[in-house]
């Protein structure tokens, strides 16, 4: 018997349910507590964002007045609207004019001023620095996208300089719908580096930055930062598309490998996106103090929990898992296993009431097993004392001699066969009988049977020899055939061919079929026959299973104007004779 020892410690669950809530408190309060400081930040840094970009654009405001300038002035106007044939102010006349202009409108950061004309030939040019021409073929593209407003690019001037170009397209002004060219303000860089975005500080470790619709870096406020790239290959500004399509203008987000609070405002006017980032290790430093004390305290605790739960686990847990081992075994049918525990505690009362339990189980299963097969013993009894043995061979036999002194053989031949089944089955107490023995009284019946129904019937046996001798139970063939015949005689004449089958399905298992081509009868409908012993079809199929198991079995199929197949599975059993 397998023992299982239980002990129970009530006091350990007492101090994980004590333990548990402390810790979850801890955590709670830090989590509020940080989560409050996330979201001052946040609307703080938004806040910021929002003054810097009116900032930005209030100073824009002078550099798109130039633009504007540049692009109304008479003298660039009649220069582009000019035919080719037609006269149109010299190159002269034009650096005139914006000389003029200059005296009243030039921001201090300006670099250059490029104007070119709708075939995309420069007209003028103040001539400080500039860029490539493929570099104004891309910034053309970029004020097409971003029309009617002017579009801000980055490039690197032939100096190297950071420049920001602003460009605006020209349109006639007698037909605002005929474009005539492009004006180009070339802006240094730093009035967005050192004189806007460094006004500015986040704290340390954080990032300003200005990206075009593309994601590109034009003005950062660290000196690192690639400007007309991607800002970490394009991860931040990923992140950003993605929380813009839900709407959240601040939101946690990894850069670069590190967690990051980052805010933004997107100017759809101008293309840009003004962008703070600040990492996490800024905002945690006022909580470093209060998280480390409470990452002490809550590592002890997670020790002590540790600790508690190994001896939790081999006092209780580990014990109530055998306890569900020893129910699963119950399940399957394994009754010899109990529980020893000997404690007053509930697990104690619990381990004595499943032994209780599995006992009286234990008991129930055996006298189910005594009461079974004295019932069957019992029926064989009930029908053997049905009729007085010696008086029934007694009549049946002067019946016999009767019908053979008034030589009617046929009469003779059943009351023979008659006496030789009752024989079999009244005097003959073993439940186990050869095939052999089974298929002699087999034909002792269907005599009897051809008899009641005028010969209308003819046998056929396919026997594998070999199983001649193999145990099967008694009285399991003869309800069969009286289903092949009550099923297979018809009333319209002809004979019906019953067809028994014995062979071997594999080493270990035999089939026995009973087959005749009747009327048939519909499967789907319950019907039962009645037999000599009183016990039917159905019988037959349960005393299978009860004795041999669920794999073997009565198997029948049938249809109406086709037959009845009745297909016996049951194990090889060979039989051995007694020396």
């Amino acid at each position: 018997m397998r023992k299982v020892k239980i002990q129970n410690r009530l006091t350990v669950i007492f101090l994980i349910v004590s333990v548990i809530p402390i810790i979850f408190i801890g955590f709670y309060s830090y989590t509020i507590y940080s989560k409050s400081i996330n979201n001052k930040l946040s609307k703080s840094t938004f806040q910021a964002l929002t003054l810097l970009n009116r900032t930005m654009l209030s100073e824009l405001n002078n550099y798109q007045y130039l633009a504007g300038s540049v692009s109304t002035n008479s003298i660039i106007q009649e220069r582009l609207s000019a035919a080719p044939n037609e006269p149109a102010p010299s190159n002269a006349a034009i650096n005139h004019a914006m000389d003029n202009l200059y005296r009243t409108i030039y921001p201090g950061y300006v670099q250059n001023v490029r104007v070119i004309d709708a075939k995309n030939q420069p007209i003028y040019e103040l001539g400080y620095d500039g860029i490539p021409n493929p570099m104004y073929e891309e910034i053309m593209k970029q004020v097409e996208l971003n029309a009617p407003y002017d579009s801000l690019n980055y490039v690197k001037s032939y100096r190297a300089y950071n420049t920001i170009v602003l460009g605006r397209k020209i349109f006639d002004q007698d037909d605002i719908g005929v474009p005539l060219g492009h004006v180009f303000v070339f802006i240094g860089g730093e009035l967005f580096s050192k004189v806007i975005l460094s006004s500015v500080d986040l704290g340390t470790g954080s990032s300003l930055l200005i990206m075009n619709r593309e994601g590109k870096v034009m003005s950062s406020n660290q000196k690192d930062t690639p400007l007309g790239e991607p800002y970490y290959k394009d991860e931040l500004f990923k992140q950003i598309k993605t929380q813009e399509a839900k709407k959240n203008h601040s939101f946690q987000g990894m850069v670069n490998g590190k967690m990051q609070q980052i805010s933004y405002i997107n100017n759809n006017q101008l293309g840009w996106y003004m962008i703070s980032t600040v990492p996490f290790s800024y905002i945690n430093s006022e909580t470093s103090k209060i998280t480390t004390g409470l990452l002490i305290v809550v590592s002890i605790i997670v020790v002590v929990c540790i600790l508690i739960i190994i001896v939790l686990y081999k006092s209780i847990l580990k014990p109530i898992k055998q306890i569900i081992v020893f129910c699963n075994q119950i399940f399957y049918g394994d009754l010899s296993s109990r529980i020893e525990d000997h404690s007053n505690d509930e697990m104690g009362v619990l381990a004595n009431r499943i032994n209780s339990m599995v006992s009286r189980m234990e008991q129930l299963m055996k006298d189910q097993k005594k009461d079974l097969k004295r019932r069957r013993s019992l029926e064989l009894q009930m029908l053997q004392s049905q009729i007085n043995p010696h008086f029934l061979f007694n009549t049946l036999n002067s019946l016999r001699w009767l019908a053979m002194i008034n030589q009617v053989p046929v009469l003779s031949d059943g009351i023979s066969s008659l006496a030789e089944l009752l024989r079999s089955t009244i005097i003959d107490q073993d439940e186990q009988i050869t095939i052999k023995q089974e298929l002699n009284n087999l034909d002792h019946y269907f005599a009897i049977q051809k008899i009641r129904y005028a010969d209308r019937f003819d046998i056929e046996y396919d026997l594998d020899e070999s199983l001649l001798q193999s145990m099967i139970p008694k009285l399991i063939l003869q309800p069969i055939a009286e289903n092949a015949i009550l099923h297979g005689v018809t009333d319209i004449g002809g004979k019906v061919l019953i067809q028994i089958k014995v062979y071997a399905k594999n080493e270990y298992t035999l089939i026995i079929e009973i087959i005749d081509n009747g009327k048939g009868f519909d499967t789907t409908k319950s019907e039962k026959a009645d037999n000599l012993s009183g016990i039917g079809i159905s019988n037959v199929a349960d005393r299978i299973k009860l004795q041999y198991g669920e794999s073997y079995g009565l198997f029948i199929t049938s249809s109406m104007g086709h037959g009845t197949c009745c297909r016996l599975i049951i194990p090889k059993q060979t039989y051995e004779l007694k020396g």
